[in-house]
């Protein structure tokens, strides 16, 4: 996967957990425009392809997925994810690709 396409599809999974409020304050902008309606629906879009992920993942791919991005600490190191998760480093790598190009053949990039 090309270095671009991975930090875009990094950049939405840290937004997840905000999207709803993100898509409720456009939304709610008196100043709503085609171009904020363009927005919303990539958005949208953008949030049912990750659920979708999601359900399709195993408890132990959303519970690698969440600590990774949803609830990322910033002094966690891949390591110590990988070892409060009980798993290899390079599992932990083979798991979250896996888990990206879900999301990339979901976004039909």
């Amino acid at each position: 996967m090309k270095r671009a396409v991975f930090l875009h599809i990094e950049s939405i999974l840290r937004g997840y957990p905000r999207m709803n409020d993100y898509i409720k304050q456009r939304l709610n902008n008196k100043y709503y425009s085609l171009d904020d309606d363009k927005a919303v629906s990539v958005l949208i879009e953008q949030q049912m392809v990750v659920k979708n992920c999601l359900v399709n993942s195993t408890e132990e791919d959303q519970q690698l997925i969440d600590s990774l991005y949803f609830h990322h600490d910033p002094n966690k190191t891949i390591d110590g994810v990988a070892m409060d998760l009980n798993i290899s480093r390079s599992a932990l790598f083979y798991k979250r690709n896996k888990f990206m190009e879900a999301i990339k053949r979901g976004l039909g990039w």
